[in-house]
């Protein structure tokens, strides 16, 4: 005997919203009722369309993934596409490509259980990827089951039930000192080099900040740069956050580099004010140009050096600690690193460079 489903769907208006969606209404093989429903549909056709197939699949085979990730995955992309910047578009598409769809694949969303979420993470932390990229990778799935509950009445978060991948990051930043910059400073081969360079460790400054500088953010009358936007593979758009847009002011020494370099720049290259000071009139070098420019200044420094021997390694992110380093050091105060590197509050500053404080500590002894 074949089961009666009574299937029944009702298509309505968000009057708040203005899209269409639809609920549609059948019962299970155990005789429970069930309900599958979608939102957000532009127009009313499309919203019929979709209805549409959805019943066919129920009657086809008596029950449906009623909502497959991939699915999720595709339409919380498109959602995020209008209001997100580019840049964080581009890594959640990594995430979702690399590893969220390869994993979940079209699995229904409403059977996903925290067992399949603690699996998940388990595979993730034999990959041996970094700790930040795992909690990233976290993030990114907690906000699409997120965007389920919102739109798709799924009833609990389990990756947010689960919670973040339990691996630490590393707590101490790595730094140079001012000798060892000096010292990576001296082998650099170009003028361009050494300035690009120079720039990240004095100014605190992000690589895609002074990648994406422009002559006319150059203030040579008041000794600084300003900052309003930033490149991302070849993509300049503005900072994340209002705190993100500075002026970064510069030592002596540091503007009269910048004046030489304009100088040699106006010899070897088309001037404009608007285009950018590293790279070719608003294009700016690629970001593996510039790691070419770094990986192949320290294999020439390690020659210098006894044979087993290395020069200190860091990252280029690590400059912009290297300066944040040198500021503690100084006695300078969360407050007014915060506003140099661009950091929205001092609590930025502190749990990240908290740790260079212990030294600053031992010395204001001396005066109680």
């Amino acid at each position: 005997m074949q089961h009666d489903l009574k299937l029944s769907h009702n298509i309505h208006k968000d009057a708040k919203r203005g899209t269409y969606y639809f609920r549609i209404t059948y019962y299970d093989k155990t005789n429970t009722r069930q309900y599958i429903t979608r939102k957000g549909f532009k127009q009313r056709k499309e919203a019929v369309k979709k209805c549409n197939e959805i019943m066919d699949e129920i009657e086809g085979i008596g029950q449906i993934n009623q909502l497959p990730f991939d699915k999720l995955v595709e339409e919380y992309i498109d959602w995020y596409t209008a209001r997100r910047k580019s840049s964080s578009l581009k890594a959640l598409k990594t995430h979702a490509n690399n590893h969220l769809l390869p994993f979940f694949k079209s699995m229904d969303v409403f059977n996903i259980d925290t067992k399949m979420i603690m699996k998940f993470q388990t595979q993730k932390l034999k990959e041996e990827h970094s700790a930040d990229y795992l909690k990233k990778m976290h993030v990114f799935l907690v906000s699409i089951l997120n965007h389920a509950m919102k739109y798709h009445d799924l009833g609990r978060n389990v990756a947010s039930l689960v919670g973040n991948f339990e691996i630490e990051t590393q707590k101490r930043l790595n730094y140079w000192t001012l000798e060892q910059f000096n010292q990576f400073y001296e082998v650099l081969p170009t003028i361009q080099q050494k300035l690009f360079f120079k720039l990240l460790f004095y100014s605190g400054a992000r690589k895609g900040e002074i990648r994406a500088l422009t002559w006319d953010d150059v203030n040579f009358n008041d000794d600084y740069i300003h900052i309003n936007k930033t490149d991302y593979h070849g993509e300049v758009t503005a900072p994340k956050t209002k705190a993100a847009i500075r002026d970064i002011y510069l030592p002596t020494h540091m503007m009269d580099d910048l004046q030489k370099y304009l100088i040699w720049y106006k010899e070897n290259n088309i001037y404009k004010e608007n285009y950018v000071l590293f790279g070719t009139f608003f294009k700016a070098y690629s970001e593996s140009t510039i790691d070419r420019w770094f990986t192949s200044t320290l294999k020439v420094l390690d020659d210098t050096l006894p044979d087993g021997e290395m020069f200190p390694r860091i990252v280029i992110h690590e400059l912009r600690h290297s300066h944040a380093s040198i500021l503690v050091n100084h006695g300078a105060s969360p407050m007014i690193i915060a506003q140099r590197l661009g950091h929205s509050s001092t609590e930025e500053v502190t749990s990240r460079y908290g740790h260079l404080y212990p030294s600053t500590q031992k010395e204001i002894i001396k005066y109680l």
